[in-house]
């Protein structure tokens, strides 16, 4: 009788504790996957160029009166050194213009992108035309997918692209350009 117990309580034991570490395993794997896709957009090394980015901009812009203003129309929106209306001072817009412009063209910036987040949260099945990103590119429709809904109210997405030429990195633009490498990186702002 206690051998039959015994067998049976480790059965159980067993039973259970290959459940676990299969659920484990389940759950271990879906971070791997997700982080891996990730990684697959975002490059490391371009985190402190977009973080300089974003300084800029929060120094130099009125981003919240940018943000209130676009984001009425659009859930994303593309900014760059042209884009009217950017900086604060009148007398300093063509200075900061100048400087915006130096910076896109020195981290090989592509495009850098204003997310509001309720387009992550509102916008999967929506015909709203504020969801509309079919300005955007495929490959950065698919980055904005692996966001998380809920970190940041604003997403700054600047969009890095660089090819190799004779030891140089250069810019240069997706799709135009042969071995034109993309990275993405996204920030709060």
């Amino acid at each position: 009788m206690k051998k039959g117990f015994v067998f049976i309580e480790t059965v159980i034991t067993v039973v259970i504790l290959s459940a676990s570490l299969l659920y484990l395993y389940s759950s271990y794997n879906d971070i791997v996957v997700k982080e891996e896709r990730r990684l697959y957009y975002d490059d490391v090394s371009h985190i402190y160029k977009a973080n300089y980015v974003r300084n800029f901009l929060e120094k130099y812009s009125d981003i919240e009166a940018l943000k209130e203003y676009v984001f009425n129309r659009s859930y994303v929106i593309n900014i760059g050194p042209d884009f009217d209306g950017m900086f604060i001072d009148t007398n300093i817009t063509n200075n900061m213009k100048s400087s915006f412009n130096t910076l896109f063209n020195g981290f090989n910036i592509n495009q850098i992108v204003l997310v509001s987040s309720e387009l992550l949260r509102d916008c999967k099945d929506s015909s709203n035309t504020k969801c509309d990103t079919s300005n955007l590119s495929y490959s950065l429709n698919s980055y904005l997918n692996t966001l998380n809904k809920d970190n940041y109210d604003t997403y700054l997405v600047i969009e890095f692209s660089e090819t190799n030429e004779d030891g140089k990195i250069t810019r240069c633009i997706p799709g135009d350009n042969t071995f034109c490498d993309t990275h993405y990186v996204s920030l709060e702002i």
